[in-house]
């Protein structure tokens, strides 16, 4: 039985084996009547070719690949597809969306671009890194041949510095790309004219107070708030077209008055104040709704951020700090009796407020005040209010600062968060204030002037980390606005000792504007 089974097993791999040979032979032995077409040469040359382009949106583009065929090329079809390998969306735009696509997929949609051999085209796709691809194919074979190049397109904004000035012909908004700030740039250059070259019959009316950049990180949004105090607009990022005009601003009731400031932003939550009342838009949205506050009133005179995205106001009608919940629509008043003042009883006007620096905390909180009492005078609250409910906000001094020179005089404040670090401004000088927040004593120095004919209108650190550079760029430069009566304005950038604040004999950079400057931000798209 077991040589039966072995004699079969033999007998079958005999049989395979002849009918293996049997099929070789014949396809050995096969002389059918074929026809055979030699396509010669048919690829795309890649030797010593560029293989990377960057561009501005809504620019033209032209390429011509180094392709290789020796037959036919009336047979050919050409095709230029442009594909991105992950969606990109920096915010609205009045011109389309472009092309994005997972170039990765098996099943992607035709994007095509051209049917030419020779690319000319206008790139009009959103910014971001594409995959050009050019493919040609033989219509008589089916034969392809294909190759790609990486393809960056950049903004018509981009990442610069945004000034907003006005002039006799009216407000506007120009870009300052540098190489302090973008460490991928090798010289200075300018965008003038952003805003109203896209939007020429959409002046901003009255006088121009605040230019705000604003990201909402868990949304991947981006715009810019330009205002006035009659006026609002909210731009796209991408090319300074308006997005939102002031009645899109607002969910339900749109308010009757138009005095928007005191816009801030964090992460993905937007507060802003109109004539006194607190908004507040949550998770991404962008209409904002109005907080409320029981059995009282209040009128809301600027904000900040605290824990999370709580957020804090000052009330200049009852001069007290009010707050609001993550998710609350309701205003309440702080109640917290804390060691140096009453946050529910400052009984003072508020002058200006912006994070400083307290003992290695960049969470702190700055704010100057004027007493309407005792002559007005000049006092600096530093406090902690990065906590989860207001009653466990901390003071860390009520520090009367009235001695230091000309202090009655400043209308614009710099605080540094990496180190103790206050500037203020007169229209004739720059101080530097010289405090101590464990004593409460100040005292201050004249550290920069400007030139003859010029008055200062604003004073800013640079409070962004830069692009593309070895080392931060935040509190690295005080920026110094000022205005001529030859109708000119400009920008002196002067290095700031990030510890102490001490100013570099000579500015690192001057920018001219054609207008009185009203405010700055920073793009870093």
């Amino acid at each position: 039985m077991r040589g039966e089974v072995i004699m079969k097993k033999y007998t079958s791999i005999k049989v395979i084996f002849l009918l293996f040979v049997m099929g070789l032979t014949a396809c050995l032995d096969d002389e059918g009547n074929y026809n055979y077409a030699d396509l010669g040469n048919f690829y795309v040359d890649t030797v010593g070719i560029q293989h990377t382009y960057t561009i501005k949106q809504f620019s033209s583009f032209a390429l011509t690949p180094k392709f290789i065929y020796d037959g036919d090329k009336s047979v050919l079809k050409y095709k230029w597809e442009l594909y991105k390998s992950d969606e990109p969306y920096i915010g609205p735009s009045s011109y389309g969306t472009g092309f994005s696509h997972d170039y990765t997929r098996d099943d992607y949609p035709d994007y095509t671009i051209s049917t030419e051999r020779e690319l000319n085209v206008k790139i009009e796709a959103i910014p971001g890194a594409y995959y050009l691809v050019f493919t040609a194919t033989d219509t008589t074979s089916g034969l392809k041949t294909t190759m790609d190049w990486r393809l960056t397109v950049e903004g018509v904004i981009g990442s610069g510095l945004a000034v907003l000035y006005k002039n006799a012909g009216g407000s506007d908004i120009d870009i300052v790309y540098s190489p302090l700030f973008n460490g991928s740039l090798t010289e200075t250059s300018y965008n003038r004219n952003a805003y109203s070259t896209v939007n020429p019959t959409r002046p901003l009316t009255g006088e121009p107070k605040e230019l705000v950049s604003a990201i909402y990180a868990s949304y991947d949004l981006y715009y810019l708030y330009m205002t006035s105090g009659e006026d609002v607009v909210r731009l796209s990022s991408i090319d300074m077209s308006i997005a939102d005009e002031f009645d899109g601003l607002f969910a339900g009731k749109i308010p009757a008055v138009k005095d928007l400031n005191g816009i801030f932003v964090r992460n993905y939550n937007t507060f802003f104040i109109n004539n006194g009342v607190a908004y507040k838009a949550n998770s991404g949205g962008l209409q904002l709704t109005p907080m409320a506050m029981k059995n009282d009133d209040y009128y809301a005179v600027a904000g900040n951020t605290t824990w999370q995205v709580n957020s804090l106001f000052y009330d200049g009608l009852h001069r007290r700090f009010i707050f609001s919940k993550m998710w609350s629509a309701e205003i309440d008043p702080v109640i917290n009796s804390a060691a140096h003042f009453d946050f529910g009883n400052v009984g003072k006007d508020l002058i200006h407020w912006s994070n400083g620096y307290w003992q290695s905390d960049n969470q702190i909180n700055y704010c100057f005040f004027k007493n309407p009492v005792d002559d007005g005078k000049r006092y600096m609250y530093v406090f902690v209010a990065d906590k989860s409910t207001a009653s466990a906000y901390t003071s860390k001094c009520a520090m009367d600062i009235s001695a230091c020179p000309d202090i009655a005089l400043a209308h614009s404040f710099a605080t540094g968060e990496r180190g103790p670090v206050v500037f203020y401004a007169t229209d004739a000088n720059v101080y530097r204030m010289n405090y101590n927040v464990d004593d409460a004593t100040s005292s201050a120095t004249a550290v920069w002037t400007p030139a003859a004919g010029e008055v200062i209108t604003r004073i800013e650190l640079f409070k962004n980390a830069g692009l593309n550079l070895e080392n931060s760029t935040k509190d690295k430069y005080l920026l110094v606005a000022t205005y001529s009566s030859t109708g000119k304005g400009k920008i002196y950038v002067i290095e700031s000792d990030i510890s102490s604040g001490v100013l570099g004999a000579e500015p690192v950079a001057v920018y001219e504007f054609d207008g009185r400057i009203a405010d700055f931000d920073f793009i870093a798209q």
